[in-house]
């Protein structure tokens, strides 16, 4: 059993309400103690759990409370930039891309200003302002009701223009990625928004650092199967980078 899919069970499990014994997922899971308090850690420092002796308790909010974009833009900072200089390496000259929200999509943004005949489609205001001075790139912004928590426009507007278009790449941030539950965000309109991104690209892009390897949150947007690269940070577990490319998935360390 990999990492993610270990972490997965153990999120199931704090959900309930209920505590957590180390002794006890060991058993349960076939992996030793120290196995489990390293998935324990990791966890806890992303918001699902605290540690206690033995064991972890639930921790108010869970895995789908939405932090803000002000809240994330500071959190693993180095990893999404390193992760969005990798990402720029795939844009070239000429293409049509779709960016959707997010600090590490911000971040892709801020490199992409100097290049020419470059069509950005997206359904984000920062990310807009970012490029829009940009004098080599056709910014299209799809338009439609902005939520606060991510800048991002969702709604009948948005989904009427996203279904309308078609792009080469779609590069894509996202609250959690799993191998059993794929791509998922806290919130169910930009959920629906997300998967009208992934109809409209050739190519799917994922960006996540390690923290959103492993988690779920409410709303899922697309299958795992739907991704066709994969980029992340030198910390993601080896186990899951693994179980992508066994997948035909391609996987890019930062």
């Amino acid at each position: 059993m990999i990492s993610a899919q270990r972490r997965k069970i153990i999120i199931d499990k704090i959900s309930s309400g209920m505590p957590l014994s180390v002794n006890e997922l060991s058993r349960e899971l076939g992996v030793s103690p120290m196995t489990i308090r390293r998935d324990l850690e990791t966890l806890e420092r992303e918001g699902f759990l605290t540690r206690t002796h033995g064991g972890a308790v639930p921790v108010r909010g869970g895995s789908d409370e939405e932090p803000s974009f002000m809240e994330k833009i500071n959190k693993f900072s180095a990893e999404k930039l390193a992760i969005a200089r990798k990402a720029a390496e795939l844009v070239l000259d000429g293409d049509t891309i779709l960016l959707n929200a997010g600090t590490t999509i911000t971040a892709l943004a801020q490199l992409l200003k100097n290049h020419n005949n470059l069509t950005v489609v997206t359904n984000t205001v920062n990310i807009a302002m970012e490029l829009a001075h940009s004098e080599g790139i056709n910014l299209v912004l799809t338009g439609g009701n902005m939520r606060t928590k991510s800048y991002a426009m969702v709604g009948s507007l948005t989904e009427r223009v996203l279904r309308e278009i078609h792009v080469q790449k779609a590069f894509l941030g996202v609250n959690g990625i799993s191998i059993e539950h794929g791509l998922t965000t806290p919130n169910m309109t930009e959920a629906h928004t997300n998967s009208l991104m992934v109809a409209a690209a050739d190519r799917v892009i994922v960006l996540a650092d390690h923290s959103k390897i492993g988690r779920v949150t409410l709303s899922r947007f697309a299958p795992i199967s739907a991704v066709n690269t994969f980029i992340t940070d030198s910390n993601a577990p080896r186990d899951f980078i693994e179980e992508l490319t066994r997948r035909g998935i391609e996987v890019i360390v930062a």
